[in-house]
């Protein structure tokens, strides 16, 4: 044989796995191209040699050649995978690729052997020129460095295809475990919220029936537009803007004309998805650090930016004690609304996300949440 082994070529990294059919394809046309590549270059030893090139009789011979190697291609690929050669398994392995290839040396010349004397001599004369005895001690060990390295290429093959299967694998647990996690922090977050609005309803039924019965409406749309939601993590601004307005109208009835809130989201910014409940448990953390530690009257501010085209800016802002009341830095330790809504953005968004806490002017807090801009279809 005249050409090295076979180049290493591979799916890239980001396609699907190829079909059978297609593996099987790619490497056909691999020792194909191969088999063209040693004729051409034997041809141009004739030609510079200065005699006429017998197309047909070399390109049979080249195409057998390189076609009996390539019968073996799936014997090697059986052998990386049941006997791979690994840190851990060579002393074991390698003897068994060394008498695999010696074996596989000597069936490949047996076929090209019968192949040549089917085709005859390329230079025309009659019979062909060397035997299987002369062909293995002329060429034994060239052969075997060829299959050797047919050999490694296989288990490059093998060991990425490997790796890419544990890359996705490990992928979907990762993916899985962010969904199991963002699952427990809303199975965690829904039912406090509704207790604390059972309790505005117990507290306003020994003193305004009316507003509790308006209260619980509001609840039971409430509930609704949750349940509507299903298992979207994300939903778009408007549908939670109207969870925010349920919210609202049922905390309003608690704290009665101690509270006054606003709600502005810029034009084009109800369609941005944003994780479901996100709003909410920031209002609740407003009211109960802020506006419930103060006396008189509050103030809660709810505002929806797009920023530079690719990002979207949620803040709300009170005008109660702010983060004197809260704690040191008053990042952490504000209950479990705070809490879930830092890990379930980070869960969503990892780096792209930010919450921030900062005193208002004038007093008060504000919660400032930017997310990547991403709009519902």
């Amino acid at each position: 044989m005249t050409s090295a082994a076979p180049p290493l070529a591979l799916d890239d990294a980001s396609a699907r796995p190829m079909s059978r059919a297609a593996r099987v394809a790619f490497y056909v046309a691999l020792w194909t191209l191969l088999a063209l590549l040693s004729a051409l270059q034997s041809a141009a030893r004739w030609t510079q040699a200065g005699r006429a090139v017998p197309w047909a009789p070399l390109l049979a011979d080249r195409f057998a050649d390189w076609y009996s190697c390539a019968l073996f291609t799936p014997v090697y690929f059986w052998l990386a995978v049941r006997a791979p050669i690994t840190r851990r398994m060579w002393q074991r392995t390698v003897p068994v690729h060394l008498a695999a290839t010696a074996v596989i040396v000597v069936l490949k010349y047996a076929m090209y052997v019968a192949a040549g004397i089917a085709i005859g001599s390329i230079d025309g004369t009659r019979g062909y020129l060397a035997t299987l005895g002369q062909l293995l001690a002329r060429s034994f060990v060239y052969e075997s460095m060829t299959m050797w390295a047919v050999d490694g290429a296989v288990h490059a093959i093998v060991f990425y295809r490997r790796a890419q299967e544990r890359e996705a694998h490990a992928a979907r647990l990762r993916a899985e475990l962010t969904e199991a996690r963002m699952d427990a922090l809303s199975a965690q977050l829904r039912p406090h919220f509704l207790f604390n609005a059972l309790n505005v309803v117990s507290s306003l039924m020994h003193r305004d029936v009316d507003a509790a019965d308006a209260v619980l409406a509001r609840l039971g749309d409430l509930l609704r537009r949750t349940l509507r939601a299903g298992d979207r993590h994300e939903v778009p601004l408007g549908e939670e803007l109207a969870v925010l307005d349920d919210y609202l109208a049922i905390v309003g009835a608690r704290f009665r004309d101690r509270l006054t809130t606003e709600v502005r989201a810029e034009p084009g910014t109800e369609r941005a998805l944003v994780p479901h409940f996100v709003l909410q448990p920031l209002v609740e953390n407003a009211l109960e650090h802020g506006i419930a530690r103060r006396a008189g009257a509050g103030r809660v501010e709810v505002c929806a930016a797009r920023l530079d085209g690719d990002r979207l800016r949620l803040t709300v802002a009170d005008d109660g004690a702010g983060r004197a009341v809260d704690g040191a830095d008053g990042a952490e330790g504000n209950g479990i609304g705070l809490t879930n809504t830092r890990r379930r953005l980070a869960a969503l968004y990892g780096d792209a996300q930010r919450l921030t806490l900062a005193d208002r002017a004038g007093g008060g807090l504000v919660v400032t949440v930017e997310l990547p801009w991403r709009q519902a279809t």
